[in-house]
Order: C-alpha cells, then sequence, then structure tokens
C-alpha cells in the first residue's frame, strides 16, 4: 500500500467539539493541545453526520475500523455513540500519539479504548462498519480489499473528497456489491455510507 500525505493542522489549546443530536444528549469529544489531523475539516464533519445518522438507524454496531483514523475524533465518537470494539488504523505515528491521548480524555476506564491494527486490508478480521475519511487514489485503490472485510450487512462511510467522484465511487462500490444508501454533502465534499 501507497502512503499518502496527511492533512495536519495546529491546535494551540485544547478543544471540546460538541456534537447535537435530536433525541439525545449532546456528545462531547475532547481534544487536547496539540496537531490536529483534520478535526475541523469539512470531511470529517460531514463523516461525524454519516455516523450519527447510522447509529440512529441501525442502533448498536458491535465492531468498527476508523481507516486513517488521524486525531482519532471518529473512533471517539463510535465509542460514545455505543460501539462495542473499535480498531483504528493510522500510518502516522505522530497521528498515533495524539490519538492515544484523545483516547484516554475522552473514554472511561471501564471501557475498552480503541485498538491500533496495522494493515487491516491485508488480514481476515471483518467489521460491521468501516469509516475511512481518506483523500486521494487510497479509498477507489483499495475499495476491493476494503469490501472484503465487511460484514455482510455491514457498513462502509467513506469521505475525504468533492462531490465529483460521487458517480464513480457508487459504481466501483456497487461492483462489489455494495449499495450506496445515503449520502451527507457540502459543496464541494461529500460523504456516502454503504451497505453490503
Amino acid at each position: 500500500m501507497e502512503n499518502y500525505d496527511i492533512y495536519v493542522e495546529d491546535r494551540i489549546e485544547d478543544e471540546t467539539i460538541n456534537i447535537q443530536f435530536k433525541d439525545r444528549d449532546t456528545i462531547e469529544i475532547f481534544l487536547n493541545k496539540g496537531s490536529s489531523f483534520g478535526s475541523k475539516h469539512t470531511t470529517t464533519l460531514l463523516s461525524i453526520e454519516s455516523l450519527k445518522f447510522l447509529f440512529q438507524k441501525d442502533g448498536q454496531i458491535v465492531n468498527s475500523l476508523d481507516l486513517g483514523s488521524g486525531s482519532g475524533i471518529l473512533s471517539i465518537l463510535i465509542k460514545k455513540l455505543g460501539g462495542r470494539f473499535v480498531d483504528s488504523c493510522e500510518i502516522d505515528e505522530f497521528a498515533k500519539m495524539e490519538s492515544i491521548k484523545n483516547f484516554k480524555s475522552n473514554i472511561s476506564k471501564d471501557l475498552d479504548l480503541p485498538s491500533f491494527v496495522e494493515a487491516p486490508l491485508l488480514k481476515i478480521k471483518q467489521y460491521n462498519l468501516i469509516v475511512a475519511n481518506i483523500s486521494g487514489r487510497f479509498l477507489p485503490d483499495n475499495f476491493p480489499r476494503i469490501s472484503k472485510i465487511i460484514k455482510p450487512n455491514g457498513y462502509l462511510i467513506i469521505s475525504g473528497f468533492n462531490l465529483n467522484k460521487e458517480e464513480k465511487y457508487v459504481k466501483l462500490l456497487k461492483d462489489l456489491n455494495c449499495l450506496m444508501i445515503h449520502k451527507f454533502t457540502k459543496k464541494p465534499w461529500i460523504s456516502m455510507i454503504f451497505k453490503k
């Protein structure tokens, strides 16, 4: 697998992100001062909307993979939404260290922290949910591998790209038995939810 550039910004002070829901309390995610790996980027916010939609639709997701986890915001949200087992995958060692700090600041000691996994696309473990907010060629180049590790009736949330990729990605994933069930857009960005 190729490595790709990572979107990094400085977070000069601690920050709390409030995620609003219609029918439940607000979820707060605390991010420690340090470097941020896209936590305020529109594609991250669209991925958050996709996760909110999916958990409201499907309830609890047993096991999940946050592919390209950056600062860990999506892994943290999955845990706070009730996801039982969360694996995170990140190629940048500094991002992993930032994630671990954020995990410890957000997830109570009686819950398991997300676990880092190496090269999940080369393994046989399958997931009920994979979320991947990644730019560049990584997603389309790896759709066949990604689809193999999604359990039957499992979900894939993808983001990190422009609206002009929608038709191409929908077709590529349809050929792999993954059908789009919902999308969120904020021009020029999109997040799509697929079901296998």
